[in-house]
């Protein structure tokens, strides 16, 4: 058994005493303050401060035994500095006035030596967030470290319980964590948010004849008390092994193809990489030039609300201090926007979105979904064809959007699963992916600061025997 936690502890209780022996009573908001200050005196233009602390707890159980027991508490502060034009970052986690010193003028020392770049410096007064609001993000969880071992004990224990053919496991976790984030600019911005983020998770492993396979679940929540079951998490982490076993592959053909729920998202996240600024200026995007155009059927919109109480990923600035807001990304099939930080956008010659720690809860809606399209409704639907439920390994070709993903999940025909299947392919064209989206399924999960249902494609290829 690796325990952790003691050395941990000592290790940051002496950070932590490092810190309170320099600046006594200090928050985060005067140690931010201060740092503006050393910039100022050190011969820095402009400056951007991020301030980190968090305090978390994690928790592993091997059959039954605690393997691993962390805790962590951490400081760390991000300086950024602009001079003459050129820009250069340190980190820290020495918060005294003499660290903060240091890393001021290590940052200063890599600027002098860097490229110019007009795109580069703080975000201008226009852009900055006014309106910093609660969204009752933080919710530290009240519960000892002896029940959390308990809990992911409850969650391997409900895996092997399933089946016999559930032979091991690669562990169940559990995690709660929670701190503040600040960021403070030498324009005037200084925003915090106090945040906790809490999570249990479960791998199964099935054995067949001659095969093993993997079954993951997790899920993650604000408030600890939301989190589903354990055994409920462990049970599915074991269903999702089970039905991977006896896998076999299919011809290759062309055909239609359900994405369930977890699948489907791998899918939106390909569109918001596509739809980042660092594709659009650096790489390249299929993307590029789009806005106001059609990818999607026109029941199809992906709204972004960075707003949602106790979301995943909600917040009120971004990493330069710019507002977000509420949008319709894709408003009834049409690309109405790009997921743009400051640097990006500046690049590019466009507005910010409030985009610099990437997009706020994206939600995939359909004018035509109801909560009667749940999975055997949109098997259904799919008739016959490949119904996914892993995508692995491969990718996307960002400059014209062509995509090639390993796979596996269950042959359907007639509406009904028939085998399980892996070793195949999917290939085909993003654009032609979400043109060709013809159902979102009710059966909506929430996961990351995505929600969707799952997604039905009207045609791919999928390459097997």
């Amino acid at each position: 058994m690796i325990d952790s936690v003691e050395g941990k502890k000592r290790s940051n209780e002496m950070q932590t005493s490092a810190v309170e022996t320099t600046a006594p009573g200090a928050e985060v908001a005067d140690i931010a303050a201060l740092a503006l200050e050393l910039t100022k005196a050190n011969g820095a233009e402009d400056a951007k401060v991020e301030i980190s602390r968090t305090e978390s707890r994690s928790v592993t159980v091997r059959n039954g035994v605690p393997a691993e027991r962390k805790f962590q508490l951490v400081s760390e502060v991000t300086i950024t500095v602009f001079r003459d034009g050129r820009r250069a970052s340190t980190a820290t986690s020495d918060l005294s006035r003499s660290g903060l010193d240091a890393a001021i003028v290590a940052a200063l020392s890599i600027a002098a030596v860097t490229a110019r770049d007009e795109a580069a410096g703080p975000a201008d007064e226009k852009h900055l967030a006014s309106d910093i609001h609660d969204l009752d993000l933080c919710h530290p969880a009240d519960v000892a470290l002896d029940d959390m071992v308990e809990s992911a004990r409850r969650a391997e224990a409900a895996a092997y319980a399933v089946d016999k053919a559930i032979a091991a496991t690669n562990g169940a976790s559990v995690h709660v964590a929670h701190g503040v984030s600040l960021l403070a600019t030498s324009r005037g911005f200084m925003g915090s948010t106090p945040w906790s983020m809490n999570a249990i998770s479960a791998t199964a492993v099935a054995a067949g004849e001659r095969e093993r396979q993997i079954g993951f679940w997790s899920d993650a929540a604000r408030v600890y008390e939301s989190l589903p079951s354990p055994d409920e998490i462990g049970k599915t982490a074991a269903s999702r092994a089970l039905g991977a076993l006896n896998s076999r592959s299919v011809p290759t053909q062309t055909c239609p193809v359900l994405f369930e729920p977890m699948a489907a998202m791998g899918l939106l996240r390909e569109f918001v990489a596509a739809a980042s600024g660092d594709a659009l200026y650096r790489t390249g995007s299929f993307l590029k030039d789009r806005v106001g155009t059609s990818l999607f059927p026109e029941d199809i919109s992906v709204i972004e609300d960075p707003f949602v109480k106790r979301g995943m990923s909600s917040r009120c600035f971004d990493g330069d201090g710019i507002s977000v807001s509420r949008r319709a990304v894709i408003d009834r099939g049409v690309l109405r926007g790009y997921f743009l930080g400051l640097y990006a956008a500046r690049r590019l010659k466009m507005e910010p979105t409030g985009s610099g720690y990437g997009p706020h809860n994206l939600e995939v809606r359909s004018e035509r979904s109801s909560t009667a399209d749940d999975l055997r409704s949109m098997l259904s639907k799919l008739g016959r064809g490949l119904f996914v439920t892993d995508l692995v390994g491969g990718g996307v070709n960002r400059l014209n959007g062509d995509l090639s993903r390993a796979a596996r999940g269950f042959w359907v025909e007639g509406g009904e699963i028939q085998f399980a299947v892996s070793g195949v392919t999917l290939a085909s064209n993003l654009f032609d992916m979400f043109r060709g989206l013809r159902a979102i399924g009710g059966d909506r999960l929430a996961r990351g600061g995505i929600t969707t249902g799952s997604w039905l494609i009207d045609e791919m290829k999928v390459g097997g025997l």
